[in-house]
């Protein structure tokens, strides 16, 4: 859900992207798409998509070749976005706020793009002993993390858990977890084994690798960073397939109401559902 005010009549607001894509075909080209999204950018996955995306509209449509520009932000940041005109699309993974933001009139469509998957990864060091194989739910191995955080709080090793802290869909799931099982570390009186760090995915888990701290990320994500953060960490948890599975990360598009390149917007999320798209999602998300 957008948590700016729309105006329909407003210009669309430019600024920088964090990247563009031209898929190599002229890097000078217009950008005629928008979109808004943080860490399918990040992970390179967005770069796939757009090139293919751009190709495939350029042989396929005999049109002049474009730019796609990249706007980094996390899934709350994406729907003001849509509200502004800064972006004209969205990838984001939260089902609720999706619904919220159709209802708000921030965006007309919405559609499905792939399944990503939230995993609780920490250090190999292990301070609060949590079994790696898969046995026990998400919730329990949270409030074992709570229990060891408590127990370790003066101790030389002590339990920590870094939440990004940003209203992103990580920071929101993580924070659903803590809500689940009874706690608002976040709350006064603050607690001091929860770090709030204020980071996209990457940076993220640096800080949490450096620091030997637990955290949630997303399997994109995890699998993109350098490899010397996977190997000081491990995974102790991650979501599975099933509709049910609280850490099961569905991605979608939104298409914004307002944008300026409405029209492309489309076609990306006609493509994003045909063959080509899902056939090319779903492999970057299985790499």
């Amino acid at each position: 859900m957008a948590s700016v005010k729309t105006h329909l009549n407003s210009p669309p607001i430019e600024i920088e992207p964090a990247d563009v894509y031209h898929a190599n075909l002229a890097p000078t080209s217009p950008v005629k798409l928008r979109i808004a999204t943080g860490g399918a950018g990040q992970s390179g996955l967005l770069r796939s998509l757009a090139n293919a995306f751009i190709s495939y509209r350029v042989k396929n449509s005999n049109i002049e070749p474009f730019t796609i520009g990249w706007h980094a932000s996390d899934t709350s940041a994406s729907f003001n976005y849509l509200a502004q005109n800064i972006a004209d699309l969205s990838i984001t993974y939260h089902a609720a706020a999706e619904r919220i933001a159709i209802q708000q009139g921030v965006a007309d469509r919405r559609e499905y793009a792939w399944r990503d998957h939230w995993l609780l990864v920490g250090p190999k060091s292990n301070p609060a002993n949590l079994p790696v194989d898969g046995s026990l739910s998400i919730f329990d191995l949270f409030a074992q993390l709570f229990r060891a955080a408590v127990d370790t709080a003066t101790s030389a090793d002590p339990v920590r858990f870094l939440s990004r802290y940003d209203k992103s869909a990580a920071n929101i799931k993580e924070s659903s977890i803590w809500t689940y099982i009874g706690q608002t570390p976040w709350s006064f009186p603050y607690s001091p084994w929860y770090h709030q760090c204020v980071e996209f995915p990457f940076k993220a888990l640096k800080s949490a690798a450096q620091l030997g701290e637990y955290t949630l990320t997303d399997r994109g994500s995890w699998l993109s960073v350098e490899g010397w953060i996977r190997e000081k960490m491990t995974v102790f948890k991650e979501g599975g397939d099933t509709e049910d599975d609280p850490l099961l990360n569905p991605a979608h598009v939104l298409v914004g109401t307002y944008g300026k390149n409405k029209a492309m917007a489309n076609e990306f999320a006609d493509w994003m559902i045909s063959a080509d798209g899902v056939e090319l999602g779903s492999a970057q998300r299985d790499i």
